[in-house]
């Protein structure tokens, strides 16, 4: 092969390497760009997302049910306090009903003496019919506060019950809320913690790309090398061998076999640079490789434990989403029944202060008939007094006298004890209310909050069959960037065998050169021969590497200015 030909594949593999460095220069920062992540990093931000909204709905379920008790614990205390002031009120509602059915009788064996007394007594009867009549009214309207009073008693008890009830129902909420949080929490670490380990495999590869990039270091020192290997033979002369030999033949021939000389070793400084490179990227891009090799079995372990839907096991997270949605709608319905008992808790309150009013009304419709039997009572000792026709039934009067009079010590009690009650039941129900109130306000906003994560889970729920669609841990293009890079090195490896063919091919043209010099030499009868040709001095003046300026000026016999120090780098 002759100087042309070897120019011309210098140029094909120095534009070659050239297009091989560039094509890593941008390969490899594509590799390390981490922005645009992989379907997993998407299944990872759900599953974080999730347990961060999961850990804020717990937290605000368990803050609000766990002081729930002590909460209303005191409150039930207080109404059972009041209960038995209750039972002090009907003691003395007893009392009244007692006296009114004994003023009955009595007043009917007045009236049986007052019609033996004929004429007479016709006074005394009237009045004793009255009295009867009003010991009747008394007798009604006590067995009406007695009605009353279980009524109370009635919707106390209701309350009671209901709010049983609901701390049944919130012992149940909460117990279930916490197995929901808890299978959230367990999924979530299930299905995260192997992909935690594919990604901690994943990241193990970005040093070593970064490593593989000092191979690029070289690249400027190698395109200067071939750009002085291709000044050198441009300058090879075209040796017409027919021509008459002289002296100017046997100095072209020289030069020629200088410029071969000096191309073939600048191609060797090139091969070793070349192998150097090759040797950095090929040892940090077999780590590279191993790691995309470890990690693709696990990745299809992760979708086949995981993400297929055809098999039904312990670990598919579809299961066991559809599990803890359908837990998701109980809790949800739980909601609504628990705060629908809480409104019920409240109509409880409404209809205890509503009954309570209306057994003090019924005592106020009692206290004017006491206050008429103390008129009638009046009327009948005047009677009795001046009647000596009934004087038989002066001590049924005194007996009257002191029933009714017992009548009105027990409803001035019971009247001291109703205000008490009622003023006191009313602020104990109104804590009660503004309580529930509260809580309803607060539940509502926690049903909110949940409601609003269930919308989340299912959104990841619905958002798995695209991630399932096409499941992978790199990020998009990183492993047909990698299979490129791969091509690339051994495109490099490829060049680097084909330069050490041409420096072969160099030799042999060398040697052919040195003997047809010798040839001229012995023909031109010289035993040496001092290069006249100056064109190898002008020539190194454009070499940019020292080394290569210092071996042409040993080849030539010529003093060479310094140049760029062999690893001073300029990036394509």
């Amino acid at each position: 092969m002759n100087a042309k030909d070897i120019q011309e594949q210098i140029q094909l593999y120095s534009d070659k390497t050239e297009e091989i460095f560039l094509n890593l220069a941008e390969r490899f920062p594509l590799l390390l760009n981490k922005e645009e992540g992989s379907s997993m990093d998407s299944l990872l931000e759900m599953f974080h997302k999730l347990k961060e909204q999961n850990t804020v709905v717990d937290s605000n379920e368990e803050r609000f049910f766990s002081f729930y008790d002590r909460k209303y614990t005191p409150l039930f205390d207080a109404l059972n306090a009041k209960i038995v002031d209750l039972s002090n009120v009907n003691a003395d509602v007893k009392k009244i009903k007692d006296n009114s059915e004994e003023m009955e009788l009595i007043a009917l064996n007045a009236m049986v003496i007052s019609i033996k007394s004929g004429e007479k007594g016709r006074a005394f009867s009237s009045i004793t019919e009255s009295l009867k009549q009003l010991s009747t009214d008394m007798n009604i309207y006590a067995n009406k506060l007695l009605e009353e009073e279980q009524q109370l008693l009635h919707e106390i008890k209701e309350l009671k019950k209901v709010f049983n009830g609901i701390m049944d129902s919130q012992k149940n909420l909460s117990t279930s809320g916490s197995t929901s949080s808890s299978s959230v929490y367990s999924l979530i670490s299930m299905a995260s913690d192997p992909l935690n380990e594919i990604k901690d495999i994943i990241n193990s590869v970005y040093p070593p790309i970064q490593a593989a990039m000092e191979g690029l270091q070289l690249q400027d020192i190698i395109r200067q090398a071939m750009e002085h290997i291709l000044l050198c033979l441009k300058e090879c002369s075209a040796i017409d061998l027919s021509q008459e030999v002289n002296e100017d033949l046997l100095d072209n021939v020289t030069f020629n076999i200088q410029l071969l000389k000096l191309s073939n070793s600048v191609l060797d400084d090139i091969c070793d640079n070349i192998k150097k490179s090759s040797e950095i990227f090929e040892s940090n891009w077999v780590k590279v490789s191993d790691t995309l090799r470890a990690v693709e079995p696990k990745r299809l372990e992760y979708i086949s434990r995981f993400l297929d839907r055809q098999k039904v096991t312990k670990d598919n997270i579809y299961a066991n989403m559809a599990k803890i949605n359908d837990n998701f709608a109980e809790i949800l319905s739980m909601f609504g029944l628990y705060q629908s008992s809480q409104k019920s808790l409240e109509r409880n309150c409404n209809e205890i202060t509503v009954k309570a009013h209306q057994m003090f009304a019924v005592f106020e419709a009692l206290k004017p008939i006491i206050d008429r039997l103390h008129h009638v009572r009046i009327l009948q000792q005047i009677e009795v007094a001046k009647n000596p026709a009934i004087i038989a039934v002066k001590d049924s009067v005194t007996d009257m006298d002191n029933l009714i009079n017992n009548a009105n010590d027990s409803l001035d009690e019971m009247q001291e004890m109703l205000v008490t009650f009622i003023t006191q039941i009313g602020d104990l129900l109104e804590q009660f209310t503004s309580a529930i109130r509260n809580d309803n306000a607060e539940m509502n906003k926690i049903r909110i909050a949940k409601n609003a994560f269930f919308n989340e889970f299912r959104s990841v729920q619905d958002g798995l069959s695209s991630i399932l669609s096409s499941f992978s841990v790199f990020p998009a293009g990183f492993e047909q960037i990698c299979v490129s890079v791969q091509n690339r090195l051994n495109e490099l490896e490829d060049v680097h065998s084909n330069l050490k063919h041409i420096m072969s091919q160099m030799s042999d043209e060398v040697t052919r050169l040195e003997a047809k010099k010798m040839t001229y030499m012995q023909q031109l009868n010289v035993s040496s021969w001092e290069l006249k040709d100056d064109r190898l001095k002008e020539l190194v003046q454009h070499f940019t590497i020292t080394a290569h300026k210092e071996e042409a000026g040993q080849l030539g016999s010529f003093e060479v200015e310094n140049g760029v120090e062999s690893g001073d780098i300029t990036f394509f």
